[in-house]
């Protein structure tokens, strides 16, 4: 279960590292076979006066680095660089490292908000996590993008603590993703690192699940107790709404209430009404709580809904990078996104292609703009091997537990653009979309799909779709195929499961103009958007669309004149310099055409 951190007070252990590179990946056990002692310990090579002079242990231990020998490292001395932070971009000579980096720092313990317990939490390393504390191995992690936490209790340590993390960001044909993607793999500590005391006893999570019943709003609240979860009374309060309730026992640490309270008391959550209520949950001397939205999210009738009302996706997809930064942002750095969305009127945004800071849902929930959220289950994922069914979960379980509280997360996606004729992914696939339902089924499943081109047009044959609430669908006629208003020969469904165009446009350097038939072009780009979205307004399936993409990203394989290393569809370049598309979708959006 995640630990719910972010409204607890906690210890920032952010700012100044020391980063050591590893490309051999020497500095871990190498020697052990070389030299060890009788007792299996590492020894050490003796000076002229028989004095230990050159050490082979291992960088995690803290005497392994110093001032006073020859090792090849030294943890308190390395690299200087800041975390968060994606390597490359702090430090430019290591942009296209792939592979092992060393990252130390010391705290003292003193500096700790001390409680009965300690909990050590990273909000995301790409891709690979190692984590030593004073020498003792705390453990491992798998995923570039969700957050995990370890327990350090018991190895803290009065004064100095050394804090050891070994990253490794390669790319694994047996990762999710694989080696093969569309964006630049940002190595590094790319989220905050933090110290978070607790209780003895105390609520590692909670989750609050709406439902509206005629007259009244029901309230479902969960809170997981890791602890002692029979010492004390666990109860969740809503104080503007008066409500006070006492949790039971579920078993396994679980707790929960049911709570109605009636319709005409409760300002529902929606784009147009961003309304927060304080959540606090309580368990003996600790309480937590969040700012939760009330809302439902539903579809019927090929609509997507909130609250019963049918809502068309005014949306946008983006990337988390930001220029000489990688995909370490900062709070501007996401209230500049949403600067954007708002600017160009949407209501709705796509975070491709893997979880983002946990601070887009947050301020998605204050802006009222509703998210797809999904994991990097890309591409070519060898979905029949059960590790990469398990990694597959973790990463899911890792997304949703941290996000299920946030009003503004409306779907759910379990993949991107997967092969729709093998019969494993078929397989597997409505498997990860039931797992998702046991987690939370509040919310919307959805994927990134193919639509097939057939003698009476176009249409969804992805057996998915019976798995799914909406269908994404990835398209781009007028950029790489057909012409642009292609889907209008989508063979509409106006009753079936509500698609929203999840992908489409074309690529576009700022500044490059020429005539509407000039590929990569402004002029081309915006033609290309006024013909896709006239065609999504005339096709009743359609309920909202996403393009690709707000702004240029980074992409290793997008290399001709005008790319340079760079995916060219965004309607803002990396720079924040609009393109003529941006203006085409605003227009767009505030022309209501869609309704």
């Amino acid at each position: 279960m995640q630990l719910l951190a972010y409204p607890r007070e906690s210890t920032a252990l952010d700012g100044e590292w020391q980063a050591i590179p590893d490309q051999y990946e020497m500095f871990r056990d190498y020697f052990d076979d070389f030299v060890e002692d009788d007792d299996g310990d590492s020894a050490a090579l003796p000076d002229e006066d028989g004095q230990p002079a050159l050490s082979f242990e291992s960088i995690y231990e803290p005497s392994a680095s110093g001032d006073d020998d020859i090792t090849d490292f030294n943890i308190y001395d390395g690299y200087s660089m800041r975390v968060p932070s994606s390597w490359g971009e702090e430090m430019p000579e290591f942009r296209h490292f792939e592979g092992w980096m060393w990252f130390a720092r010391t705290f003292d313990r003193e500096e700790i908000e001390a409680d009965d317990r300690t909990f050590l939490r990273f909000g995301a390393v790409n891709y690979k996590a190692e984590v030593w504390l004073n020498g003792e191995r705390l453990g491992d992690h798998e995923g570039g993008y969700t957050p995990f936490t370890f327990e350090v209790t018991d190895q803290l340590q009065d004064g100095e603590n050394v804090l050891v993390v070994r990253v490794d960001n390669k790319r694994y044909e047996d990762g999710i993703p694989n080696e093969s993607t569309d964006w630049f793999n940002f190595g590094g500590i790319n989220r905050s690192v933090e110290l978070v005391s607790v209780p003895e006893s105390y609520v590692r999570n909670f989750k609050v699940e709406t439902t509206l019943s005629g007259d009244t709003v029901d309230v479902d609240v969960s809170a997981w107790i890791d602890g002692d979860a029979t010492a004390d009374t666990a109860t969740v309060t809503i104080p503007e709404l008066g409500v006070e309730s006492e949790l039971s026992s579920d078993g396994d640490e679980r707790f929960s209430a049911a709570v109605s309270v009636p319709a005409s008391d409760v300002d529902l959550w929606s784009p147009s009404n961003p309304k927060l209520y304080t959540v606090r949950v309580e368990y003996g001397g600790d309480a937590v709580e969040d700012r939760v939205g009330l809302r439902e999210v539903s579809v019927g009738g090929g609509e997507v809904r909130v609250n019963g009302e049918p809502v068309w996706l005014r949306g946008i997809a983006l990337h988390e990078e930001v220029a000489g930064k990688g995909r370490a942002l900062d709070v501007d750095d996401v209230r500049t996104r949403f600067q954007w969305i708002n600017e160009l009127g949407c209501n709705f945004a796509r975070l491709a292609h893997y979880p983002h800071t946990e601070e887009m849902a947050r301020m998605a929930d204050e802006e009222g703009i509703l998210l797809w959220e999904e994991v990097p289950a890309y591409w070519d994922i060898n979905f029949g091997d059960e590790e990469i069914q398990a990694l597959y979960r973790q990463q899911l379980r890792e997304l949703i537990q941290r996000d299920w509280n946030r009003a503004s997360v409306a779907l759910w996606s379990i993949a991107n653009e997967t092969d729709h004729n093998d019969e494993t992914r078929n397989e597997v696939l409505p498997q990860m979309a039931d797992y998702v339902r046991d987690l939370d089924d509040t919310r919307l499943v959805t994927a990134a799909c193919f639509v097939d081109e057939t003698d009476d047009g176009l249409v969804l044959n992805d057996p998915l779709e019976e798995h799914l609430d909406v269908v994404g669908v990835n398209e781009y006629f007028g950029w790489y195929y057909g012409d642009a208003d292609d889907m209008k020969d989508y063979q509409d469904d106006p009753e079936g499961t509500p698609i929203v165009i999840s992908e489409t446009g074309g690529g576009a350097k700022w500044g490059n103009h020429g005539t509407a038939e000039d590929r990569w072009t402004e002029e081309f780009q915006a033609a290309i958007y006024r013909d896709q979205t006239e065609a999504a307004a005339a096709t009743e399936q359609v309920a909202g669309i996403s393009p690709w993409i707000l702004f240029d990203f980074r992409a290793p394989m997008r290399q001709n004149e005008y790319q340079r290393g760079y995916n060219r569809k965004g309607v803002v370049d990396q720079h924040g310099r609009k393109k003529q598309a941006f203006h085409v979708l605003r227009e767009f959006y505030q022309s209501g055409q869609y309704e």
